[in-house]
């Protein structure tokens, strides 16, 4: 193509028609592979049913994606288009409804956080409390809950103490939204999404910790232990209604094994790949 000589508009469309159809056949020949992975990972864990949705995983593609990713079209879209295909391949795999905190008033964004990451593929189940969001998957009414992050409940008492406690009966923390941050722009709202734990562990970057403090101990002498043993890489985290446990969030390597007498014991709640940076 020259400028001498442009295409004419019929043959750029009939072009764009032909890419249009090439997607679309390896959008089914992905589907169809997609139709045998549930059957791989059963045989990976020993027969045991695994999770379709794997936020460790899916955080790869994306980072995959972002770096050879070049040209005009925006990262942002090619994200979105691809969280798409990603949920409507896992609903292959498995029917997941997902629960999204959704309250009667006030800041309903984690509503349309969830509806953004997880897409049309996925069947939505309102929440009035960040609470109920925990319910909901601890009792498999929802495979996935989305809820504000810890610290940003917005004036409800705090979720996560009722995660502090080691139980595979118990949601744990997998993902943190969104998925693409910008340095440059004004963070929106924080939200996570939650998930029972499967037969093997995900992968993370970063880990939430809920910090139960030895008898007397004070928030700050706890921060000071967290600290010092390299931990802690965010403010800790306290709720009215559980006197002595503390939230925190520590880096991949952290040792559950802090010896300070200030920290009777940490609970791993969960953790998430690290976002995405579109700078």
């Amino acid at each position: 193509m020259t400028e001498a000589n442009p295409p004419s508009l019929a043959a750029l469309r009939q072009k764009i028609d032909e890419i249009d159809g090439k997607i679309h056949a390896l959008l089914c020949a992905r589907a169809d592979v997609v139709t045998h992975v549930a059957a791989a990972k059963a045989a990976t864990a020993g027969g045991a049913p695994a999770p379709a949705f794997r936020p460790a995983r899916e955080a790869d593609v994306l980072r995959a994606l972002a770096r050879r990713h070049t040209g005009p079209f925006r990262l942002q879209s090619l994200v979105r288009i691809w969280r798409e295909i990603m949920s409507g391949m896992t609903q292959i795999q498995q029917d997941i409804v997902v629960a999204a905190y959704r309250p009667e008033k006030g800041d309903a964004s984690g509503w349309d956080v969830a509806r953004d990451h997880f897409g049309l593929g996925m069947s939505y189940l309102p929440m009035r409390r960040a609470r109920d969001v925990v319910s909901a998957v601890r009792d498999g009414r929802a495979g996935i809950g989305v809820l504000p992050a810890p610290g940003e409940e917005d004036g409800e008492e705090p979720w996560w103490p009722s995660l502090a406690a080691n139980s595979p009966q118990l949601p744990r923390i997998v993902l943190k939204l969104p998925v693409l941050r910008s340095a440059s722009a004004t963070s929106p709202r924080g939200h996570v999404a939650l998930t029972l734990p499967g037969p093997e562990p995900e992968a993370s970057d970063a880990y939430y910790l809920a910090i139960e403090a030895a008898p007397g101990a004070s928030r700050e002498r706890v921060a000071e232990a967290l600290k010092a043993a390299g931990v802690i890489i965010g403010p800790l985290l306290n709720a009215p209604a559980a006197a002595g446990l503390y939230l925190a969030e520590a880096e991949s390597g952290w040792s559950v094994n802090v010896a300070d007498p200030a920290i009777r014991h940490i609970t791993p709640i969960g953790g998430y790949p690290a976002p995405i940076g579109i700078d």
